[in-house]
């Protein structure tokens, strides 16, 4: 077990691949009465394709939100009640990159949840009965996102800017998909990327180190997994342009919804490159599209923007792009961007308080145990250091936003809106 202590944030963790290839990292904290644990594979809604010892696989949009869903149910067990009999709060989510399991506890009784933690993540005992009737459960759910407007704005934004790449598809996927999806393609799916290999399980704790990493090797001693290499996610082929240029729907809103969204070419170097453009980027819109820009009261006085605005920078090795959402009357949130883009408004002085803003935001992330557990691991699995995303940030320096700016191409740019029924 290795002990790496970071320097800016004061903070001793511990990382030991174990033998199967678990990856456990462990951040000891003594003050805190909380602890809380994250069971993650980095397979996620976007890993529809994938490749492994040089096979290629293909599931069906919607997987890795379908097995999320199984592997909470056993046969002999409620997983939901055992972790609340033990006074533990058990929840998972499913993302675009990752799936997460995780606790929390203020129980010095370990020993027992993380067991079950590990052990419920790690079987997968379906039926072909029981996978034909969560098909009717996930359907249900997707159709309840579906009413939700800003769940359905997002989705038709994505619609909107990509041809094949698997974002256009919600993560749990559509109703064709769910029902195409195989008891064999759940076990296949479920043997390729949860193996120990392409999995973490990340501990925040007061508890004593060793004991916890004790509890984790008795566990996983005791089970046996074939010996597997990493597995890729294939590219997929995505032309730079956009599938519509606008669209509008409407539903039963008060005010109309608005996205403005630019999609950009992917063209990073490395995690680090994708760290640093996103920070910089971010940065450089916090400065014009927030309370720090003098005209952003005014926009909300004259009603051209509300609590509502904002705007959503998200950049990976396979896509980029960059929305900005409003709610209002007027289909003016192209023009605002546009316009005020034109202007040069950061400064040094501007720079540097945004970035005192990010940096107490992350040590206040640090004192929340259940945010920084499984915001930590998040990063982890899709290769990005937490630490060392900070510590990029705070090098980062006026020229450098200027710079990434400069080769800004918004020209594919997608416009979407909801609006109230029956007025257009």
């Amino acid at each position: 077990m290795k002990k790496i202590h970071n320097d800016f944030f004061d903070e001793d963790f511990y990382i030991e691949k174990l033998d199967n290839g678990l990856e456990v990292v462990i951040f000891n904290k003594k003050d805190f009465l909380t602890t809380a644990c994250a069971f993650a594979t980095s397979y996620g809604a976007l890993n529809t394709d994938e490749v492994l010892d040089g096979k290629e696989y293909h599931f069906h949009p919607g997987v890795a939100h379908f097995l999320e869903h199984k592997l909470f149910e056993s046969e002999d067990k409620n997983i939901f009640e055992e972790f609340s009999n033990m006074g533990c709060n058990v929840n998972a989510f499913t993302s675009y990159h990752e799936t997460v399991y995780y606790f929390s506890t203020t129980n010095k009784e370990i020993e027992e949840p993380l067991n079950l933690l590990l052990d419920f993540v790690q079987k997968l005992d379906i039926t072909d009965e029981n996978v034909e009737k969560e098909k009717g459960i996930i359907c249900q759910e997707l159709a309840m996102y579906m009413q939700n407007p800003d769940s359905r704005l997002l989705q038709e934004t994505y619609r909107s800017l990509y041809h094949n790449y698997p974002l256009k598809y919600d993560i749990g996927g559509d109703d064709a998909s769910v029902n195409a999806i195989s008891k064999d393609e759940l076990d296949l799916c479920y043997k390729i990327n949860y193996h120990p290999n392409n999995m973490v399980l990340l501990i925040v704790s007061p508890l004593d180190v060793n004991y916890l990493m004790d509890i984790v090797k008795e566990n996983q001693s005791k089970k046996h997994f074939d010996e597997q290499k990493d597995v890729k996610t294939l590219m997929i082929d995505e032309d730079d342009s956009v599938v519509r240029k606008e669209f509008s729907f409407e539903m039963d809103i008060n005010m109309p919804k608005h996205v403005y969204a630019l999609k950009l070419k992917p063209n990073f170097k490395d995690s680090d490159d994708i760290v640093y453009k996103q920070w910089c980027m971010d940065l450089y819109l916090k400065a014009y599209f927030s309370s720090i820009n003098k005209d952003y009261q005014e926009w909300l006085n004259k009603g051209l923007i509300n609590d509502y605005f904002g705007y959503e920078v998200d950049f990976d090795k396979d896509y980029a792009y960059i929305l900005f959402y409003n709610e209002s009357e007027e289909d003016n949130i192209k023009e605002l961007i546009d316009n005020e883009l034109k202007k040069d408004l950061i400064t040094e002085e501007i720079l540097t308080s945004i970035k005192r803003r990010y940096i107490g935001n992350s040590f206040d992330t640090l004192n929340d145990v259940e945010s920084f557990d499984t915001g930590y691991v998040r990063d982890y699995v899709n290769g990005i250091d937490y630490f060392k995303s900070i510590e990029i940030l705070t090098h980062i320096s006026l020229d450098d936003l200027k710079a990434v700016f400069k080769g800004f191409d918004y020209s594919n740019y997608a416009l979407i809106h909801i609006l109230p029924c029956g007025k257009w």
